[in-house]
């Protein structure tokens, strides 16, 4: 009788593990544990019990009816899938057997395990979430805080490269979250899918916390700290209210300082309009290791334009000089956040040697635009832009692109509604085909809702001309917000320079001010720009032992352009960063440095030739430092950075 007890413990026990290590796996590996239920669990388990009631109703008496036997062993397998035992049909004597009382026992436990795990899918995601929170202890972690279109979009495109990342929604309104389109796209009332974001994103392995992180929750409620002080941890606060993004990253940096906790590695992503705010953030983080991003929308937008659409794709080139053969001309409609923010990211992208940059400017209300901009952007008076103040297919519209045709080489197109921005490229396409032979123009055109004019992208030979860009799907990816791979080459440019300085004046990445940190950023995005000058690939640098070599295979006047390239981009990053020229006219003697960060003035943003003046003035080889750069290249593509 204890033996038995015992036995029926045991075997009890076994049931319980074996549902925990199902959980376990569930919660592991989400996709392989599916796969391994739906088309093995479920199928093997239908079937072995239509056999073992094909056997206990054959020696029930049903064998005399074949078409009988099969109907009642097929109801009752489907039965057991319900919970129910069909036990009682089966002939008494059965119920003795200790072979067939097994397998019928772990047959319908196999049953029960499929019933409890489609359960415990559909309505347990809270227990599933709990539980991978409390068991997992990943070496990256990915938190978001608030469940939006832009976060999914994120989470999918991280799990689309690696499934098995840990991603972390916290969100307490999370399963009413639909996806609908954003504010500039309130003219289409319907919504993009019916599914709602809870639904779409818990297809994937995501945990979520069905919880506000607000001001009055903290990081012991939410039970992330482990994540923060352990992992290499990142957390995007990526809804519309900017204000909620501002106020919960600085609470984030003010638990991190409560709870006296050493972040491993913090990255916080931060969707807001204020460029200014990077240096409040600067300031509150300190010796912290915390690196914060501020972006927005129309900034995504524009890094994805200059990452498939570079200026120098657009441009000839005499490549064993590292000269353009031509000026870069462009032509942008609406000035809204997306155009200026195009406009910005194409001038930093888009200085050569041997070519002017120009830019069109077309706005209904440039007056206005044009005055604000001009006021925030002071330096960009050195490029040749011109505001026109116009409505779309008006005389004067059209007037400005007959005169403005012959040597365009993009037309951006950006007047703040899906809709609208389509019917216009249709209309420049029919346009510039009736009136110039130019097939090279490009009509990039900011669409966020791509699905509904996917026939332009098919329609490939009727508008050829026309690229779409700007979609959510598109501008939050790894390799747009990340991209880790551009920051670790950054951090390799400034540690090269870092090197070529006494020890005692060398700056960790750390302690770098927000524009030193933006300024090697923007030299890493524009290393692809130097190899197309230069005519080289990655794979050429194998060819070449030392840096010497490199050096000496590119020539004097390529590397000299390189260099002289190198100083045309740096200034064009600080002049879209609101820096301008600080003229040695004004600086006063006694002052030994070169630049004025609080009024964001430079000495150094001036023409390659003027350099030789301010180098004597302040005692530092600047034009050595650019060549440096182009020395570095060899460095970055030692560490296959390239």
């Amino acid at each position: 009788m204890m033996e038995n007890l015992i036995f029926e413990i045991l075997k009890m026990a076994g049931f319980i593990v074996v549902l925990f290590l199902c959980c376990l796996w569930l919660v592991k590996d989400k996709r392989s544990f599916y796969k391994f239920r739906d088309w093995g669990l479920i199928p093997l388990t239908a079937l072995a019990g239509f056999v073992i009631y094909c056997i206990g109703y054959w020696e029930a008496g049903t064998k005399e009816s074949l078409i009988t036997l099969v109907v009642r062993s097929f109801l009752s397998t489907f039965h057991m899938f319900f919970l129910h035992s069909d036990l009682l049909e089966v002939r008494h004597h059965m119920h003795t057997n200790a072979t067939y009382m097994f397998a019928f026992s772990i047959i319908h436990f196999a049953a029960f395990l499929v019933s409890f795990l489609v359960v415990l899918q559909l309505f347990g995601k809270q227990f599933l979430s709990w539980l991978k929170l409390k068991l997992s202890t990943p070496k990256d972690s990915y938190i978001f805080f608030d469940l939006n279109e832009g976060a999914v979009a994120l989470a999918e495109d991280l799990l689309k490269k690696d499934r098995k990342r840990f991603i972390l929604f916290i969100d307490k309104n999370v399963k009413h979250k639909l996806v609908a389109f954003p504010k500039i796209n309130l003219s289409l009332p319907r919504l993009r899918d019916k599914e709602s974001l809870f639904e779409k994103i818990s297809k994937t392995e995501a945990v979520f916390l069905k919880k506000d992180f607000s001001e009055e929750v903290a990081f012991d409620e939410l039970k992330i700290s482990k994540l923060v002080d352990k992992s290499v941890c990142r957390m995007f606060f990526l809804s519309e209210n900017e204000d909620y993004n501002i106020h919960m990253s600085l609470k984030v940096i003010g638990e991190i300082r409560r709870l006296q906790l050493l972040p491993k590695e913090l990255r916080l992503y931060v969707n807001a309009d204020s460029e200014e705010l990077i240096d409040l953030f600067a300031e509150k983080i300190g010796p912290l290791n915390v690196e914060v991003h501020i972006f927005n929308r129309s900034k995504l937008a524009a890094q994805e334009l200059i990452t498939n659409y570079p200026p120098v794709n657009a441009l000839k080139l005499e490549t064993s000089k590292a000269v353009a053969l031509s000026d870069f001309s462009m032509l942008i409609i609406g000035f809204g956040n997306m155009g200026s923010e195009a406009l910005k990211a194409m001038i930093e992208q888009g200085q050569f040697v041997g070519s002017t940059f120009r830019a069109t400017i077309i706005d209904k209300e440039m007056k206005c635009k044009a005055g604000r901009f001009e006021h925030y952007y002071p330096g960009l008076k050195n490029y040749q832009l011109e505001y026109h103040e116009a409505e779309v297919n008006s005389s004067e519209f059209f007037n400005l692109l007959k005169d403005k045709l012959a040597g365009l080489k993009y037309i951006l197109v950006a007047l703040g509604e899906d809709e609208l921005n389509i019917k216009t490229a249709v209309e420049l396409s029919h346009f510039i085909s009736r009136e110039t032979d130019n097939d090279q123009i490009k009509i990039l055109t900011d669409v966020y809702n791509t699905r509904d004019y996917s026939y332009i992208q098919q329609a490939k030979e009727c508008f050829k001309e026309i690229c779409l860009y700007g979609s959510n799907d598109n501008i939050y990816t790894e390799d747009i917000i990340i991209n880790e791979s551009r920051e670790m080459t950054a951090r390799k440019i400034h540690a090269y320079y870092n090197a070529q300085k006494a020890v005692e004046k060398q700056v960790p990445w750390q302690a770098l001010s927000p524009i030193k940190k933006m300024t090697n950023i923007s030299a890493a995005s524009h290393i692809y720009t130097k190899l197309q000058l230069a005519g080289l690939t990655p794979q050429d640098f194998a060819q070449w032992s030392t840096e010497e070599e490199y050096v000496k295979a590119l020539g004097n006047e390529r590397f000299e352009n390189l260099a002289k390239g190198e100083h045309l981009h740096w200034n064009a990053t600080l002049f879209v960063h609101e820096w301008d020229v600080w003229h040695l006219s004004d600086i006063p003697d006694f002052v030994s440095v070169n630049k004025d960060e609080k009024h964001k003035k430079h000495a150094c943003l001036v023409d390659w030739e003027e350099l030789k003046k301010v180098e004597e003035r302040f005692g530092e080889p600047y034009r050595k430092y650019d060549r440096d750069s182009v020395r570095n290249i060899w460095e970055l593509a030692k560490a296959n950075l390239l």
